[in-house]
């Protein structure tokens, strides 16, 4: 231990600008480990402790959990996937952002034609048309064989506006990247409550995906997809 380089905790702070309680914090959830040297009770770190530190901060900067840090250190996962999965969820959160604007919009737009939005059908629910339920299934083939001009071709303006298209092919192969082999597209039905909400299911060889539409004014709305078991 004598010629053993460490690093005091104040020293390592410093160096990466992190605080002792967060290295606390991670040690206690086994991430990150440190040295103590005879009866000291303060943390140092060795090269290699603070290597491991280091890396740590990355992937935190990075956005993945401490449990999937874990999982990662325990070679559960590839690291590239880990940062596949947590793109791919982000796109997914602001897709779902994207949905509750294109809601709140509505919502709007009724309270300012003085509509009750209190009332079940003041988001124009009406019954599923056959034409939008063509659509969903002409969008998921288009989504299947990567052809990006039929899907924006029935976006609206605003949705197109939220999922740029360098966005969406991002999210397209990060999905696919985890999905295997196409088996087959399970069904396309209409949502049981809102008939303006339709999905596609549809079978790969590692997970199932389920693409969900939202429709109004026969143009598409809101798009996400969303992974279901086999």
């Amino acid at each position: 231990m004598k010629d053993l380089k460490l690093y005091d905790i104040e020293t390592v702070c410093k160096m990466l600008e992190t605080t002792s309680r967060t290295l606390r914090f991670y040690e206690e959830k086994g991430i990150i480990e440190s040295t103590k040297v005879g009866n000291s009770a303060r943390r140092q770190y060795t090269e290699k402790q603070l290597a491991n530190i280091r890396n740590v901060l990355v992937l935190r900067t990075l956005g993945l959990s401490v449990k999937a840090i874990a999982e990662l250190q325990a070679e559960k996962y590839d690291l590239r996937d880990a940062v596949l999965s947590k793109r791919a969820e982000i796109f997914a959160y602001i897709n779902s952002c994207a949905s509750k604007i294109n809601l709140l919009n509505e919502a709007i737009s009724a309270l300012e034609s003085e509509k009750n939005i209190f009332h079940e059908d003041w988001q124009h629910f009406a019954e599923p048309k056959t034409e939008e339920i063509e659509i969903a299934r002409l969008c998921t083939d288009a989504f299947l064989h990567e052809d990006d001009e039929i899907l924006y071709q029935h976006f609206s303006s605003r949705m197109a506006e939220y999922l740029p298209k360098e966005v969406y092919r991002v999210l397209r192969k990060d999905a696919f990247a985890v999905l295997g082999d196409l088996v087959m597209i399970e069904k396309t039905e209409v949502d049981n409550h809102y008939s303006n909400i339709i999905y596609s299911y549809i079978r790969f060889s590692k997970l199932a995906l389920k693409i969900k539409f939202v429709f109004y004014s026969g143009k598409i709305e809101g798009f996400w997809l969303e992974y279901y078991p086999l």
